[in-house]
């Protein structure tokens, strides 16, 4: 059994700080490319000018930039003190570093931020590996004010391509390979129905679930059986 540091499995914060390198660079992939796609879609006609965002699990910060881009004012939060580094160090080139900013946690289950201070939150990819994804729902609701958005994907227990990437990792497993290895640290995957209660009960209304992050074209990933991500958009209750 994995060690767990305040939530979070202490192999996967140490799987994500080997990662930090070349992180950025993964961002230049399809499956990525698709994730901000969806983002882009979720946000689509919403005016973001002077809202305050908070990006949960925020890597190398790669999509805190893209909403201060956007007009918000950031927090990135991650539990790699490597993935912060870097976070830091594309911040001093970014143009509007002054309404970013960075910081290390131990979990995103207790996030450094006041009762109902924040507009939105951005949560991508990260659920999954966390012990307790109920906790960080319910961290979420207390930061964000009433009517705040929320955005966070998890794994699609109903897509086929993660149904074969499961296949290929066990194969691997079994020959002695690391394929697929960040389902090493990957234990979590819903349904729509099964994330839309979590949601709920954590004081969320949902808006819509999108699919994405497959390899596939775009039209294939619209299904809920191709995209390995759903992207779910809520909002606090008010």
């Amino acid at each position: 059994m994995s060690l767990v540091l305040n939530g979070l499995p202490v192999d996967a914060i140490a799987y994500h700080s080997s990662l930090a390198s070349d992180w950025e660079q993964r961002y230049r992939k399809p499956t990525f490319i698709a994730r901000e796609s969806v983002l882009r879609k979720c946000l689509a006609g919403r005016d973001l000018s002077g809202q305050v965002w908070l990006d949960a699990g925020c890597g190398t910060g790669t999509l805190s930039r893209w909403l201060v881009a956007r007009g918000c004012q950031v927090v990135g939060v991650d539990a790699s003190p490597e993935m912060i580094a870097a976070a830091n160090e594309f911040r001093k080139s970014h143009g509007d570093s002054d309404r970013l900013r960075f910081e290390l946690v131990d979990t995103i289950e207790h996030v450094n931020l006041q009762n109902a201070c924040i507009d939105g939150l951005l949560c991508s990819s990260v659920l999954e590996y966390v012990s307790d994804p109920k906790a960080c729902l319910a961290e979420f609701a207390r930061v964000l004010r009433p009517g705040g958005l929320l955005l966070v994907s998890v794994p699609n227990r109903h897509s086929l391509v993660r149904q074969v990437q499961l296949a290929c990792h066990q194969l691997g497993s079994l020959m002695g390979a690391q394929w697929m290895k960040f389902l090493d640290y990957s234990r979590q995957q819903y349904s729509r129905r099964e994330f839309s209660a979590l949601l709920s009960q954590a004081g969320f209304g949902l808006e819509t679930a999108l699919p994405c992050g497959s390899p596939l074209p775009g039209l294939a990933q619209r299904s809920r059986h191709w995209g390995s991500l759903l992207m779910f958009v809520a909002r606090k209750s008010v």
